[in-house]
């Protein structure tokens, strides 16, 4: 499970780019596409970085070594 959860936090992450990319193309001319884009980014690097957070609170079970 914590791969799935670490993986969905990549492609947020990776929206979260292209989304900021999107916003700061568009800043001089269309400022509903740059407020939407910009509200995009942040929801989606605020999502990752809640995806990363609950993967690293898993606890992965410890193996015996012996």
């Amino acid at each position: 499970m914590a791969e799935a959860v670490a993986t969905t936090g990549l492609f947020l992450n990776f929206i979260a780019v292209i989304a900021v990319v999107v916003c700061l193309s568009n800043w001089a001319s269309h400022g509903a596409l740059t407020a939407l884009s910009g509200a995009v980014a942040a929801v989606s690097f605020a999502a990752s970085i809640a995806c990363f957070r609950a993967q690293a609170d898993e606890q992965e079970p410890e193996v015996a070594v012996s």
